[in-house]
């Protein structure tokens, strides 16, 4: 893919492209058209869907525009204004103990490969990599020191090199300070795509271990998604909004 101009040869610190970056630019492109396309994604307002976790059903909805977030179970409600997360009746009940970890956990998951193409995300090709006895075109994803609460996360996206649709996931996580940064030690197989109003979606995530390259046992982690929904326009906004009495969290 040839640059149309001089800009698209620099990158996002001023610096000029390397072969890898340039790489990874165009294989992210060829991963979101195999998931639909970064317009198709753009058109719509709002995601719902329901996370099946371990048996248990757990609502889910999120302004793709400005990442206001709004989650439901039997147990507990936990949103994003925009500026707070928040968590009621408390976040204790909530996965992590943290309504700014929680709020878009999933939600960021299931909607890789395209909040990739968000502010700040840098991506490397990093060539074949063989995992089991198959072969994956594979994608390096890091942040810049000013994005989000853990620019310190490392994402490896694994793509069939033949369709380019993502099937494994292998990530750090930094949120927690008890984290070591850059440690890579869980994997999460994609499955079970479905056609939701022009963008395939997984219906299945499954984490496994992962250690030096190799996929580990099962970690007894699966999420199924139902009830997958684009919002041309979010018709209840007003859920986002902090519950009287809700823990709150700041998020940068």
């Amino acid at each position: 893919m040839k640059p149309e101009n001089e800009k698209l040869n620099t990158s996002v610190d001023g610096g000029t492209l390397t072969p890898e970056v340039r790489k990874g630019r165009d294989l992210l492109d060829k991963c979101l058209e195999a998931h639909g396309g970064l317009d198709t994604w753009r058109q719509f307002e709002g995601l719902q869907y329901t996370v099946i976790n371990n048996g248990t059903p757990v609502y889910q909805l999120t302004n793709l525009n400005d990442r206001r977030a709004y989650i439901k179970s039997d147990l507990f409600e936990v949103g994003f204004d925009g500026n707070m997360a928040w968590a009621y009746p408390d976040a204790s009940k909530v996965s992590g103990g943290s309504a700014a970890f929680y709020y878009n956990l999933d939600f960021y998951f299931i909607s890789i490969p395209f909040v990739l193409k968000d502010p700040g995300v840098l991506t490397t090709y990093e060539g074949l990599t063989e995992i089991g006895e198959k072969k994956y075109e594979t994608l390096k994803v890091t942040f810049r020191n000013d994005v989000g609460f853990t620019p310190d996360d490392i994402y490896y996206l694994y793509l069939d090199p033949e369709s380019f649709l993502l099937q494994i996931l292998v990530y750090s996580v930094s949120f927690f300070e008890t984290t070591e940064s850059g440690v890579l030690n869980t994997a999460k197989i994609y499955s079970n795509y479905q056609d939701v109003q022009g963008l395939l979606m997984p219906g299945k995530m499954e984490n496994l271990g992962w250690k030096n390259g190799v996929l580990g046992e099962g970690k007894n982690h699966i999420r199924e998604f139902k009830n997958i929904r684009f919002l041309k326009t979010i018709p209840n906004p007003q859920l986002f909004s902090i519950k009287q009495g809700a823990a709150t969290e700041k998020v940068d």
